[in-house]
């Protein structure tokens, strides 16, 4: 498995010292070549299992072990090192550098991974042109579309060609035309060989997984 998590749990402190269980006990697997999506409403701990899967936030408990090696056994820096050489992020919110052009902003994985090279920026172009962005690749994120600033967040998580691709509500602020280009393109990476985590509450992404996992106040749910 490319990707394993096993019993992952994260708990926050509310008003009155509160304790809340945001992730209890997950344990989930995803081979290489398979799209597996984590549906729930808002609040139901999904984007804390995908932050914890992808090394941005350790658990409380349990194991993350990207191919086979354990992520949180690893001195921090090395555990960074590793995540920027082998995960990919996109999130609703594009998290685009205003100041920086289409194509800069996709390569700033490859600089921040010490890997950049005139190779990588041949791949940059060749996603902008996948992506359709050939006429925006000197643009900035203000004068984009919606749509175009998620295709190029998704064009900056491909740029290493990660093995593990995390999503949290890719779609959550698209139209279904534009939510449909960008399901495409990551269940086409899935395709490729990537295993892929999506999380979201959008149902339009049921029919591109290859497993369904529904959460419910922190756990998977039958329901």
């Amino acid at each position: 498995m490319e990707l394993k998590v096993a019993g992952l749990s994260k708990s926050y402190k509310r008003r009155k010292n509160k304790e809340v269980k945001a992730v209890d006990g997950i344990s989930l697997e995803i081979a290489n070549g398979e799209l597996v999506s984590v549906n729930g409403p808002s609040g139901c701990g999904k984007t804390t299992l995908l932050l914890m899967a992808g090394g941005l936030m350790s658990p409380d408990s349990g194991k993350v072990l990207l191919g086979g090696m354990d992520l949180y056994a690893l001195p921090p820096e090395e555990r960074d090192r590793e995540r920027a050489l082998r995960v990919g992020f996109v999130f609703q919110q594009f998290y685009l550098i205003p100041y920086l052009t289409v194509t800069e902003n996709i390569l700033i994985p490859s600089v921040g991974s010490g890997t950049w090279s005139l190779s990588l920026r041949e791949r940059a172009m060749e996603l902008i042109t996948r992506l359709n962005l050939d006429h925006r690749a000197d643009h900035k994120p203000g004068e984009l579309s919606t749509g175009e600033r998620q295709r190029a967040a998704l064009a900056r998580a491909l740029i290493n060609k990660p093995s593990v691709l995390f999503a949290d509500e890719p779609t959550g602020n698209l139209d279904d035309d534009n939510a449909e280009i960008v399901l495409d393109h990551i269940a086409g990476y899935a395709d490729e060989g990537a295993a892929v985590l999506l999380v979201t509450h959008d149902r339009r992404v049921g029919n591109r997984a290859h497993r369904v996992y529904r959460m419910k106040e922190g756990r998977f749910s039958d329901n």
